[in-house]
């Protein structure tokens, strides 16, 4: 299977995974897209039953992830293990991430050391509500990933 350049873009209730077209380098095809309804709840409404602190070794009492933190934590490590399969399968030559803050955080954290080599860039921004024909303008307009970031 030929190796290709992908794109991620997302926020903490989606991913869109692109990958440029054989044909055209200058357009993307759309190839997965993960939801996480959860990402778009509010923290009142993930919370179910009790919320209790965890023990974290000597420290005491660890630090409590909000509901909201802890779905966006959750979706964060999904997208990174469905990378990772993609990666083992050599079927990613080049990696570009488009996510909000504070999920792009989140998931560059996720990112094993395989994939984080294959990471040619990363973009604090949400460009999830774009059509894949907008997707693309932006794509070469305001980022010129086919000059700077993609391997030819």
């Amino acid at each position: 299977m030929n190796r290709k350049n992908w794109i991620i873009v997302a926020n903490g209730s989606i991913a869109r995974m692109l990958e440029r077209n054989a044909e055209d380098e200058n357009q993307w095809t759309e190839l997965k897209c993960l939801l996480h309804p959860e990402g778009r709840l509010h923290g009142t409404d993930l919370a179910a039953g009790e919320i209790r602190h965890s023990i974290a070794g000597r420290a005491g009492l660890a630090r409590r992830l909000e509901p909201k933190q802890h779905a966006r934590k959750e979706f964060a490590q999904r997208v990174s293990e469905l990378l990772r399969h993609h990666v083992n399968h050599n079927e990613i030559e080049s990696l570009v991430i488009f996510a909000s803050n504070p999920f792009l955080g989140e998931l560059l954290a996720h990112l094993d050391a395989e994939t984080r080599k294959l990471l040619h860039a990363s973009h604090p921004v949400d460009l999830t509500h774009l059509n894949l024909t907008e997707l693309t303008q932006r794509f070469t307009s305001d980022f010129k990933l086919n000059e700077r970031h993609l391997v030819e």
